[in-house]
């Protein structure tokens, strides 16, 4: 089915693409991109691709770039298997960074997923690196379509690659095949605001289609959109937190960055390096404007 039949009733801008343009798009975004992001971006040295997020005051460990994996770990604690070995999913790996901090620090087996190949080729080499290829491995390919080899997972999680998806409600539904009953589904990304679900100002209405054109946000729903959808296919939402006040926002880099897009709109730079200034631009416009929020949500998969 494509994107437009999912998301026409739910978000502003519906994504008219078909699934697979619209999957081929995100794979080539990060063909372009991933180098980049690994050399320049703010997470440079550490392997996150994902933005900052501050530390809470009680954190020991006070690495921003590790903040939502030690929100995973302290979520783990509440997830089980028979036999002892829990399965952790990352749906949108990015080079693995994020598989690799949690093997690191708790006993478990983890698989993740990305469509880049450049991306699985990274995440490969530094699993083996770090001497975690017997229990953490790499697949390049789609999280809507895993193989069936892959087990069913007592956590999963999707760090900033929820919002790229096709459609929303094949996510969840997918995550519903790969998560198994009683283990959580984690989503940390950004979503639409109630008030950017009513009725836009012109400015605010470019602001967010250049999220969705420059960030590839294919699936930018609402909380209570999303709490819908991934209740029709079994998960209960447990968890809503709201981490924008503990995002960076507003750094000089920011608005230098800013200022190329304002010269670049006025060009015909459309190609993908662009495309992601212009994306990370206006989405640190939408939430300064209460446009986004970027969330935390977890859901618990209801026992069969």
């Amino acid at each position: 089915m494509s994107a437009t039949g999912r998301t026409s009733g739910h978000t502003r801008g519906a994504v008219t693409r078909s699934d697979s343009a619209a999957v081929e798009d995100v794979r080539r975004y990060y063909e372009e991109n991933t180098e980049r992001f690994e050399r320049f971006g703010q997470g440079r040295g550490t392997g996150a691709i994902h933005r900052s997020v501050r530390a809470a005051s009680g954190d020991r460990d006070q690495n921003n770039f590790r903040t939502l994996e030690r929100m995973i770990l302290r979520r783990l604690r509440r997830v089980g298997s028979g036999d002892g070995k829990v399965h952790v999913l990352d749906l949108g790996c990015g080079v693995g960074a994020s598989m690799i901090y949690l093997a690191e620090h708790a006993p478990i087996v983890a698989t993740g997923v990305t469509l880049s190949e450049l991306q699985a080729k990274l995440a490969r080499e530094r699993i083996a690196e770090r001497g975690l290829s017997e229990r953490v491995q790499c697949l390049e390919g789609s999280y809507l379509e895993l193989p069936e080899s892959v087990r069913v997972a007592q956590l999963a999680f999707s760090i900033e690659a929820f919002i790229h998806g096709p459609d929303p409600a094949a996510f969840f539904e997918a995550a519903a095949r790969y998560v198994a009953p009683g283990g959580l589904l984690l989503i940390f990304d950004d979503f639409l605001s109630e008030r950017a679900a009513g009725k836009l100002a012109p400015r605010d209405a470019r602001v967010l289609s250049e999220v969705r054109e420059g960030w590839l946000a294919n699936s930018l729903v609402t909380v209570k959109q999303a709490s819908e959808l991934a209740s029709q296919a079994g998960f209960a939402l447990e968890t809503n937190d709201d981490l924008t006040p503990r995002l960076e926002l507003g750094r000089p880099r920011d608005h230098a960055i800013a200022l190329v897009v304002a010269v670049g709109r006025y060009l015909p730079l459309r190609g993908y390096r662009f495309r992601s200034l212009l994306g990370g631009s206006a989405l640190q416009a939408g939430l300064r404007r209460g446009l986004l929020e970027f969330r935390c949500l977890g859901w618990r998969r209801t026992m069969l």
